[in-house]
């Protein structure tokens, strides 16, 4: 088995660390290097398996000047990406983080198998290679009602560069019930939306009706992925069901291809129940919680 090391984000090779992610069998956009630097100020370090062959990211914060590991905001899962068909456990991999963490909290995506024991939550996958017509027929009749309601009344949806104004709406509808997410976890996102579009990984949308706003929307993307990291309706677009709308343009402009539609799932009844109405999959995602007492 080749060595695990713990490398500091200055020292790690950027190219082959993103060669490993995109290679991987779950390619999430979170994982790479520029997203990663955005999100977390450039303050993470990694595990790395051999010759960039399986990474692992640690993002790192301080917390009364002591670092801890922790799952950033607006990155639902990170874990373990691999190239290599026999990668290094999660148990091998955990084994090498350095004690000086007094504190480790993250979120290991499915690739691997799970510690033992391990805590799960809920994540919804639907995969967009099936035609248009096939996954309509799909969604629950509630979902394919205000879809046609809104189009009939004249609601427009289509794709938009201001994500901007998609951060600034979901700070509007959600901020308040997300009172943990700061200012600071904002900006942040924002530079690391701005780094998806630069690399043309993001995909955002906006829903009208006339010149009102009903709802945005922001999905990170790659050739794997479409993930639906952040979104809101105004008070009006909550009349229309307008989020219905939203997803519904997302997968038909998919709609196809290899694309996996990834809801970011939700321990939330209400939410997990709203996803259900497109027909996806359940997948769960490993909970990793360790502290030194």
């Amino acid at each position: 088995m080749a060595e695990i090391k713990f490398i500091k984000r200055a020292d790690l090779d950027v190219n082959e660390w993103d060669d490993c992610v995109q290679n991987a069998p779950k390619p999430m956009v979170y994982a790479l290097h520029w997203y990663l630097d955005a999100l977390c100020d450039n303050n993470w370090a990694a595990l790395v398996y051999g010759n960039y062959e399986a990474v692992m990211p640690l993002p790192i914060k301080y917390k009364w000047g002591v670092p801890v590991i922790y799952q950033p905001f607006f990155c639902q899962q990170l874990g373990v990406f691999s190239q290599t068909a026999n990668p290094p456990s999660y148990i091998d991999l955990i084994k090498k983080i350095p004690f000086r963490f007094l504190k480790v909290g993250l979120h290991l995506n499915a690739s691997q198998p799970f510690p033992p024991g391990l805590k799960t939550r809920t994540n919804f996958l639907l995969n967009l290679n099936a035609d248009y017509e096939m996954l309509f027929s799909d969604f629950h009749p509630d979902a394919r009602k205000n879809i046609r309601k809104a189009a009939t009344a004249g609601a427009t949806v289509r794709e938009t560069t201001d994500f901007k104004a998609a951060i600034e709406l979901y700070k509007e509808v959600w901020g308040l019930a997300n009172p943990h997410i700061l200012p600071q976890h904002y900006a942040c996102f924002e530079s690391a939306c701005a780094a998806a579009q630069l690399h043309q990984n993001l995909f955002c949308i906006e829903a009208r009706l006339n010149d009102t706003l009903l709802g945005m929307a922001i999905f990170l993307k790659n050739h794997r992925y479409l993930h639906y990291v952040c979104a809101a309706p105004t008070a009006e677009g909550k009349k229309w069901g307008i989020m219905h709308s939203i997803i519904h343009f997302a997968i038909q402009q998919h709609a196809g291809t290899a694309t996996i539609l990834d809801f970011e799932g939700s321990e939330i009844p209400g939410v997990a129940e709203f996803y259900k109405k497109f027909n996806p999959v359940e997948e769960r995602y490993g909970v990793y919680s360790w502290v030194l007492l």
